[in-house]
C-alpha cells in the first residue's frame, strides 16, 4: 500500500477536487490531506491565506518541521515512500516540497506548462492520473 498526502494551504485549493492518482499494477492507495495550518483537525487561516507576510515567515518553519515529522513517520510506517501532492509554486507547496524531501516523500507535481516545476518534484502527474519520472 502506498500513502498518498495532498497539501492544501489555501481556500481556493481546499475548494478544489484533488487529483486523482493511479500507480501501477493496481497498487492499493491510502488518502490523506494536510492543511498548512496548525491544527489539522479544525483547519482555520491557512498559510498562503495569511494576510501578514512576517507571519507567514514566522509559521513556516514550524509547518515545515510538522510537515517532516507527518512524512517521516509515514515512511516509517508504511515501509514506502509516501507521495506528496503539491499544486502550485505557493509558499505552502514549497514549504511542503522540501520537508517532504527531507521527509523521505516523493513530490509529485501536476504537469501544467505555465507554472514552473518546483526542484524537489520527483515524478509529474499526467492527466490521467498516472505519474511519470521527471526529467532532470
Amino acid at each position: 500500500m502506498r500513502h498518498v498526502i495532498s497539501v492544501v494551504g489555501s481556500e481556493a485549493q481546499r475548494a478544489a477536487t484533488l487529483p486523482d492518482v493511479r500507480l501501477r499494477n493496481d497498487e492499493s492507495l491510502r488518502r490523506s490531506i494536510w492543511f498548512a495550518c496548525g491544527n489539522q483537525e479544525k483547519p482555520g487561516e491557512l498559510l498562503d491565506d495569511t494576510r501578514s507576510m512576517a507571519l507567514r515567515l514566522l509559521r513556516a518553519p514550524l509547518l515545515a518541521y510538522q510537515f517532516y515529522l507527518l512524512v517521516q513517520n509515514t515512511k516509517l510506517w508504511s515501509g514506502k515512500r509516501p507521495l506528496i501532492i503539491i499544486r502550485g509554486c505557493s509558499l505552502s507547496s514549497r514549504v511542503a516540497a522540501y520537508a517532504a524531501r527531507w521527509g523521505g516523500g516523493d513530490v509529485v507535481m501536476p504537469r501544467v506548462s505555465d507554472k514552473p516545476i518546483l526542484e524537489p518534484t520527483r515524478y509529474l502527474l499526467l492527466p490521467d492520473g498516472s505519474l511519470e519520472l521527471r526529467d532532470g
